[in-house]
């Protein structure tokens, strides 16, 4: 007997120890559930990929989910339309077709045609 109590005693911990243990492996596993969440990018709006040439990369944007500082990066679209666009969504409730963009102030048929195939409206959330 006394042949196993030499290997098991190394598995034996102080009070302090096993507290310092103990937070270790929860700091740990804490950092890996906020990398891994990180990584993953739940925050930001669905995309979805129109080109997959790595040259010309676009990406279409949800109307009804994109915050103003996404929507600038459309042709036509600046930092007061975007702001119009979120505001319009806002009061008058979800998009239901790309072309209601006509009735956010300051956005015409022709920003909309140019913008047409870069965002879409997703009607589930």
């Amino acid at each position: 007997m006394s042949e196993l109590q030499g290997p098991l005693k190394i598995f034996e911990f102080s009070r302090r120890e096993s507290f310092a243990a103990f937070f270790l492996i929860t700091a740990i596993l804490i950092g890996t559930g906020i990398k891994y969440s990180i990584d993953q990018h739940w925050w930001l709006p669905e995309t979805e990929v129109v080109d997959t040439d790595p040259e010309s990369i676009k990406l279409k944007i949800d109307l009804n989910r994109a915050e103003w500082y996404e929507l600038i990066i459309l042709p036509g679209i600046g930092e007061n339309k975007a702001r119009a666009i979120v505001e319009y969504r806002k009061e008058a409730g979800r998009f239901k077709t790309i072309e209601q963009l006509c009735e956010v102030s300051g956005i015409g048929t022709e920003t909309v045609k140019r913008i047409k195939d870069l965002v879409f409206v997703d009607e589930r959330n």
